[in-house]
């Protein structure tokens, strides 16, 4: 994770160290946002290209869950517990 927040904000390593956690985590969350929702427009173009496309389905479904974030994660956890219920 780490890496990949280096590169994406050109953060130095020290800096990425150095800065609060919340404020961290919530650049990791943003970054992980729009590299699922950039992937899931380019995978939408090249599946629009193909017929059929249905072994691309789990895959957009996964990005969607992506694109969601940590509040997508939190609140398909909540239907599942009250499912459970």
């Amino acid at each position: 994770m780490l890496p990949q927040f280096i590169r994406f904000y050109g953060y130095t390593a020290q800096q990425a160290l150095d800065e609060y956690a919340v404020r961290f985590f919530s650049l990791v969350n943003y970054m992980r946002r729009l590299e699922a929702t950039e992937l899931l427009n380019e995978l939408s173009i090249l599946s629009s290209a193909f017929a059929g496309g249905k072994e691309a389905r789990p895959l957009v479904e996964q990005l969607k869950k992506q694109a969601k974030g940590v509040q997508g994660i939190v609140q398909e956890v909540r239907n599942v517990k009250s499912n459970q219920l």
